[in-house]
């Protein structure tokens, strides 16, 4: 079984990860703070002490916020921007060769020198830091300097670097390449271990620097500019109207309506969609529990079902044709699962010809207060250390963005100009009787299965958020196989594969859930999941 924690509060409470981030959102909501302060809090902490998973420069931040005041739910998108000069052939796309690298497994092609990935054109604007600074700027109580402070304060005092220094090995041939990254991950001229310890060096003047100007000067002022400069002067093709012309959407989410509880998502082209109409799907079925191989069995179609429609539809809705309203729609959910309604027991065995996933460094975040609100947050560098391309003086390692495009023309998720590229984040509110809550995790493709999951439980079966995160987990794409983790057990396992399934079983699916709860009725906020949970009081249950 997974980790956990859990807390208890009547205050508020912070499921993040690393434990030093959650620790800090709990000391901003003793400081006065809300939920949304202590997501920002907690969100920038992540990124001084995890820069390989998400960064102040890191490509997408998509989050939801609940108004304990009056309700309301919004979608904050703060996706990549694909630079104006940014065209569908912009990369030398080239034929499959061994299928291992990232573009190979994701688009079914190579792109010459890994450019997409790697180096200055793999750079669009970065969102991360959009999304932290319009949460706090909309809806916080505490000023942005006092969002900074505990991040400065952590720098200031060093940390280890933790699960970075393997990152950081395991890139090492790309991170010399750019010698302001290596500068600034091997501050020794060569990996570091675990326990070294580290200060971020020039970071702390790069968010000095915000903490005074504004989150906005990362955008349209001075930190702004010196990125775009470099980028310019190192062969990529950001400018500084680029960064200046990125805005965060604040919109109403995607939702529908699962055993009675209102589900909402984050809008595309970010990931909640396919999560959502999972849900939606599923809700033309009676409910099975889950230590049925039945259970596991009509999961596995449905997902199947969703993520054909992902693979053949999604993209940036401002670019494409994508048909949101019929595929939340109940009739839609009602006429694709027909089929699994009339042979329940009947395994798909279809395979069409769509790319598989890839490795993906993302972190997930929630909060809760005692007034109501409630904030899920994905946070995402794409792979670890996206672009590996740092900027000189300022520690901000840029995330890369053109990756999430497609890099052969004609596709619905190819480059275009002003673009935000479809990612897999799935960060999910839920509202039902007794309480609210906010969910996610990291996990690339299958972080979406698990986060549909996770609400399911949770609705239908009345788990806490702990108890959700630390559930067996399943994941499938277009077609079979289909990961199990182990947990499920091998009775299921093996009637699942007397039903025609072809099972891969796995010690663990995607990455660790953070989840925040609102317990109205008792009037506290509980936080949970897989990595740390924190609150200015608490008790453990």
């Amino acid at each position: 079984m997974l980790e956990g924690k859990q807390v208890i509060s009547q205050h508020g409470a912070v499921a993040a990860e690393p434990e030093e981030a959650a620790r800090i959102g709990a000391g901003v909501l003793q400081a006065g703070g809300n939920a949304m302060d202590a997501a920002a809090a907690a969100a920038l902490a992540a990124c001084m002490m995890r820069p390989h998973a998400t960064g102040v420069a890191g490509y997408v931040c998509a989050a939801l916020v609940l108004e304990g005041r009056t309700g309301r739910v919004w979608s904050v998108d703060c996706n990549a921007v694909a630079p104006a000069a940014a065209h569908e052939r912009m990369f030398d796309v080239l034929p499959v060769a061994d299928g291992g690298s990232i573009n190979e497994k994701e688009y079914c092609c190579r792109v010459r020198d890994n450019a997409n990935e790697h180096g200055p054109l793999a750079v669009a604007v970065p969102g991360m830091l959009g999304g932290m600074g319009i949460i706090s700027e909309r809806w916080g109580k505490l000023t942005w300097s006092q969002i900074c402070a505990p991040s400065l304060e952590l720098i200031e005092r060093g940390f280890p670097f933790g699960p970075v220094a393997g990152a950081i090995r395991s890139l090492a041939d790309v991170i010399a390449r750019f010698e302001a990254s290596s500068d600034h991950l091997m501050p020794n001229g060569e990996p570091p271990c675990p326990d070294d310890e580290w200060h971020r060096p020039d970071m702390e003047k790069t968010l000095s620097r915000l903490s005074q100007a504004g989150w906005r000067d990362f955008y349209d002022g001075e930190i702004g500019r010196t990125i775009a400069d470099h980028i310019r002067d190192t062969g990529g093709i950001l400018t500084r109207e680029d960064m200046a012309a990125f805005e965060p959407r604040i919109t109403p989410p995607h939702d529908v309506t699962f055993r009675g509880a209102g589900v909402y998502g984050a809008i595309l082209p970010n990931g909640s969609l396919t999560g959502l109409q999972i849900l939606q799907m599923l809700d033309c079925f009676d409910p099975l529990p889950d230590d049925d191989v039945a259970y596991w069995h009509r999961y596995a179609e449905v997902l199947k079902l969703a993520w054909r429609d992902r693979l053949t539809y999604l993209a940036d809705p401002q670019f494409a044709d994508v048909p949101v309203d019929r595929l939340l729609d109940r009739n839609y959910a009602m006429g694709r699962t027909e089929k699994l309604r009339q042979s329940p027991d009947q395994v798909d065995g279809h395979n069409p010809p769509f790319p598989a996933d890839r490795a993906h460094g993302t972190l997930h975040l929630s909060t809760a207060d005692a007034e109501g609100n409630l904030v899920a947050m994905t946070i995402s560098q794409g792979g670890a250390f996206g672009s590996c391309v740092t900027v000189p003086g300022t520690g901000l390692i840029l995330g890369h963005g053109m990756l999430r495009l497609d890099p052969r023309p004609g596709g619905a998720n190819s480059i275009a100009p002003g673009k935000r590229p479809l990612n897999n984040t799935c960060p999910l509110i839920v509202r039902s009787g007794e309480r609210d809550i906010a969910l996610g995790l990291p996990g690339g493709r299958r972080l979406i299965a698990v986060s549909s999951r996770m609400a399911q439980v949770m609705i239908e079966m009345g788990r806490t958020g702990l108890e959700a995160a630390q559930a067996p987990r399943m994941h499938i794409e277009a077609a079979e196989p289909v990961q199990v983790t182990t947990s499920v057990g091998e009775p299921i396992i093996n009637e699942l594969r007397a039903m025609g399934h072809q099972v891969s079983p796995q010690p663990g699916i995607a990455g660790g859930a953070h989840i925040a709860e609102v317990l109205r009725m008792q009037r506290r906020v509980r936080a949970g999941g897989n990595g740390w949970a924190a609150a200015p009081d608490h008790t453990q249950p």
